[in-house]
């Protein structure tokens, strides 16, 4: 499964709620807590499998980081262009 979209942003509450890391409060924080929420079953029930939501999480955060990039090298090209 590839992610081409980001999941709708929690709000402050629901970070809150589920104890979303300030680190990982970000476009993905959703994601991180399907995941977080996972890993909790996983510790009562051997059973549970989290790597499907491990892995979007990750997707998430590696598509995210490329839009950063993307911004970051628009925003570099912009600023050469005025300078010139």
């Amino acid at each position: 499964m590839t992610v081409t979209e980001f999941p709708p942003l929690l709000s402050e509450e629901d970070l809150q709620k589920y104890k979303v890391p300030l680190r990982w409060r970000d476009r993905c924080a959703a994601n991180f807590a399907l995941y977080h929420i996972c890993l909790k079953r996983q510790s009562a029930n051997s059973s549970v499998d989290c790597k499907h939501d491990k892995h979007v999480w990750e997707e998430c955060e590696n598509l995210d980081f490329i839009r950063r990039q993307k911004e970051l090298e628009q925003a570099k090209e912009k600023r050469r262009s005025e300078l010139q």
